[in-house]
């Protein structure tokens, strides 16, 4: 539990910096006439792909790291697919809450204001 807290504090620093790092392109988006769906879709794709290519590095590397703890035990369970996918999914209801937080509170930035401050 306390891993998990940790890493959805890690998501939740490195979304909000990014995020920050493109609030005028945001606001540049948002006066061209993007809506919220597409800023979204934007800000949204980067994060799915880094959480895919890290869980399809995790499963292989956690399968082998569990194998080898247990190649001695006499008694062994089963390691099946779906301790994996109520991983992923646990990961990914957290990350999207945290993301869709996130790129709310920045697609609702009045973009005047980001101009004219940077």
């Amino acid at each position: 539990m306390i891993a998990i807290i940790i890493s959805c504090l890690g998501l939740f620093g490195l979304s909000l910096f990014d995020i920050r790092q493109r609030y005028r392109e945001i606001a540049i988006r948002k006066v061209n006439g993007a809506g919220m769906k597409d800023l979204y879709s934007l800000l949204f794709r980067k994060y799915i792909k880094v959480i895919g290519c890290a869980f399809a590095l995790a499963v292989p590397l956690s399968y082998y790291l569990i194998y080898m703890y247990t190649r001695d035990f006499v008694l062994k369970v089963p390691v099946g697919a779906g301790i994996y996918l109520v991983a992923l999914v646990t990961i990914s209801l957290i990350s999207s809450g945290t993301l869709i937080w996130q790129i709310h509170k920045a697609a609702q930035i009045d973009p005047a204001k980001i101009i004219k401050s940077e």
